[in-house]
């Protein structure tokens, strides 16, 4: 499935992230959280359903599977196109990112993928976004895998990017620059994040940011290319802040599952990728209300 944006019009994005959905038969909290999305996507429409991580509570849940399964049925009657990245908990029990990944050809509106990349089990990919018309490449949303926990046990913390991820960003065969207005999407925050919370310019900071603690490179790579001007990130429940660090914006989505820790009210993100700018609304399913964030 392709994404396609008319004339100067935004492409409409909703990030779900955190979703949490535990073992099946689901609990009331499950079933919330697939209440929710169902009343949000009855009422809103969206050009591409990014998910970034943690769809499943893996750990201590014998049917992962089963429980991806449903939810995959969910989001094909939704008849809109989707991508997906995976976060920590997402492997924490019977299923592996192979297996996640493999799963995928279940999904009915999957976006198509290119310059598919894996190290690490791990995989990064870009999608690309045209003209209706003319066909001419207007956005480029590049997605990495952040995948789970550090290589070294020592250090007991989160993935860092690996380099290799990097280098192939680096090496991708778009002339893309400064004009451009692109955007990418991971689960775990990138150690900048740290630097960004003491400049958020909305939303909410209600934890630490947990982010690696060895810093990989991959935002020095974004300043040198220029054309990624925004990243979105879940994993941290009670944060959806927004804020800038030097020029690139840095993002939270916003905890969807009901399932999982954290205060934030729970909803998505919506994303209006407009070919100059790009906005940044809370959508809370109490309300069903956006909230400008950026």
């Amino acid at each position: 499935m392709k994404l396609t944006v008319h004339d100067d019009r935004p492409l409409r994005i909703c990030q779900l992230t955190d979703i949490h959905l535990g073992e099946y038969p689901f609990c009331d909290e499950d079933l919330h959280t697939l209440q929710s999305l169902r009343k949000l996507f009855t009422q809103k429409k969206f050009h591409l359903i990014m998910i970034t991580g943690d769809i499943i509570q893996g750990k201590d849940n014998p049917t992962a599977k089963k429980s991806l399964s449903v939810f995959y049925d969910f989001l094909n009657s939704l008849k809109t196109p989707v991508a997906i990245t995976y976060g920590n908990h997402d492997v924490e029990g019977v299923m592996k990112r192979s297996d996640m990944r493999s799963m995928e050809s279940d999904l009915e509106f999957l976006v198509d993928r290119h310059n598919q990349f894996l190290s690490s089990n791990r995989e990064s990919y870009t999608l690309e976004v045209n003209d209706r018309q003319t066909g001419e490449l207007k956005h480029v949303i590049y997605v990495w895998d952040s995948g789970s926990y550090s290589h070294w046990p020592k250090l007991d913390h989160y993935a860092a990017i690996e380099p290799e991820q990097i280098e192939w960003f680096l090496n991708l065969p778009y002339s893309r620059s400064n004009e451009h207005t692109d955007l990418g999407f991971l689960h775990i925050p990138l150690p900048e994040y740290r630097i960004a919370a003491n400049q958020i310019t909305s939303g909410n900071f209600g934890e630490e940011v947990c982010a690696p603690r060895i810093n990989s490179g991959l935002f020095y790579a974004l300043m040198k290319k220029k054309n990624v001007k925004a990243i979105f990130a879940g994993h941290d429940h009670d944060n959806n802040f927004s804020s800038s660090l030097l020029g690139i914006q840095l993002n939270y989505g916003n905890t969807t599952g009901y399932n999982c820790y954290g205060n934030i009210p729970r909803g998505c993100v919506e994303i209006n990728l407009h070919p100059n700018r790009i906005d940044k609304f809370v959508i809370s399913f109490e309300s069903m209300e956006e909230m400008i964030m950026s």
